[in-house]
């Protein structure tokens, strides 16, 4: 059984540890003004910081504007991204995103999705054609796309670097504790019955202690 826990895959919740790295994950999302999104293989979300943003709540309440939104996810989440590689896609109402993938071992156990932020070349005018051909009011929509991040090529990729080394690090801290724990489990498995006769020497042998110990056998 132990073989086993050793040899199987290990998923993103296991290794990633959000009970203990979530806080610290809010504290890089707000310090960067990215939105992080994770996800696991099978593209379920495990963790987000920060609430929906101005932006996306009008594009989701205009018309055919969920639809949009799904699509954009579904790109996200389903476009190829090898390695340590990092792909940027843009929506089509103009906002960008950026996904990388978290790995162990070489195998992909999810990802990671950053954004969304401005396009810095759009300008004014193709916002407005934006909002036009979604039908969407063109100065409210505006004043919400200038709302999002605007972050220059090099911040951008100076972030995306940051966040992708502050997961690499904890899934391999992470799995290193957990491959740890099981062969010490693994090492008093082995060792069960020798320990308990040790146990059993070293008390006195009333019945109140053989029921303790018995009790203790049953939990292993």
């Amino acid at each position: 059984m132990i073989d086993q826990e050793l040899g199987r895959r290990f998923e993103l919740d296991e290794l990633l540890d959000l009970s203990a790295t979530g806080e610290l994950i809010r504290i890089l999302s707000n310090v960067l003004g990215l939105r992080i999104r994770i996800y696991d293989r099978e593209h379920k979300e495990l963790f987000k910081t920060g609430e929906e943003d101005i932006f996306c709540s009008l594009i989701t309440s205009s018309e055919g504007g969920e639809a949009l939104c799904q699509g954009v996810k579904e790109r996200l989440l389903t476009q190829p991204v090898s390695g340590s590689s990092a792909l940027q896609v843009q929506s089509a109402c103009g906002a960008k995103y950026t996904v990388f993938s978290i790995q162990h071992q070489f195998e992909s156990l999810g990802r990671v999705i950053v954004g969304p932020y401005q396009d810095a070349r759009l300008s004014d005018s193709e916002l407005e054609a934006i909002a036009q051909r979604h039908h969407l009011d063109p100065g409210k929509f505006r004043m919400a796309y200038r709302d999002l991040p605007s972050l220059s090529s090099e911040q951008l990729k100076k972030n995306i670097r940051l966040l992708s080394k502050f997961f690499e690090v904890f899934i391999f801290i992470n799995a290193k504790r957990l491959i740890t724990t099981i062969m010490h489990l693994n090492m008093i498995m082995q060792n069960r019955d020798k320990i308990f006769e040790q146990i059993e020497k070293e008390t006195k042998g009333t019945p109140e202690d053989v029921k303790e110990i018995d009790k203790y056998k049953d939990m292993f």
